[in-house]
């Protein structure tokens, strides 16, 4: 095998398109370089074909919709269009991860698939990405991080920032941001530049 075969066995992180709303092409084409499955939510799909991008799968909820919309495109049928039905059909098909191209909203209807799939979420402000219990990431200094607590009884600290408001955090140096949560997952928000 050559060093230039691509290999699509869950490697790297699924793509779904639930919202492309103002969504950036060049963090699409970044997502993109790694050739991972894409599923595209139906209401998302002339966008993206529009845009020349291979959908391996479309996330309906039209039982009647059998024809494939691309040549090799699978149809998955799904009760609602709930993007936790979506997350949880990728978990069932084994994926270890998945990058999710949603409004922030959507975040707490994911918070059950957390424990199952690695989640990172994307929107055109920000980057969204979960603590289960303890994580350490490199940042820049003077980055601003806002952090999503939807358990009110769930503890959390972190290391090498300031607070600067309620759940609003800035990056004191260069150098690893230590997150940690007692109960629950926590989100960190970390916006896009």
């Amino acid at each position: 095998m050559s060093s230039h075969h691509i290999v699509r066995e869950k490697q790297e992180p699924a793509l779904i398109v639930s919202s492309y709303t103002d969504f950036n092409d060049e963090y699409l084409g970044q997502l993109l370089e790694w050739n991972p499955v894409v599923f595209v939510f139906e209401n998302e799909l002339e966008n993206l074909l529009s845009k020349e991008i291979k959908i391996d799968a479309v996330f309906t909820t039209n039982s009647s919709e059998t024809d494939p919309f691309q040549e090799s495109t699978k149809t998955i049928i799904l009760t609602s269009n709930s993007l936790n039905e979506a997350v949880k059909y990728l978990i069932e098909d084994e994926f270890p991860s998945v990058n999710i191209i949603a409004e922030q909203n959507e975040l707490a209807g994911l918070v059950d698939c957390i424990p199952h799939i690695d989640i990172v979420l994307l929107n055109k402000n920000s980057k969204i990405f979960p603590v289960k219990s303890k994580l350490e990431k490199w940042f820049a200094a003077n980055e601003q991080l806002t952090i999503i607590n939807f358990n009110p009884e769930n503890q959390y600290s972190m290391t090498g920032v300031r607070q600067i408001d309620k759940d609003v955090f800035e990056t004191e140096n260069n150098g690893i941001v230590t997150f940690s949560t007692t109960k629950s997952p926590i989100f960190v928000v970390e916006k896009l530049a």
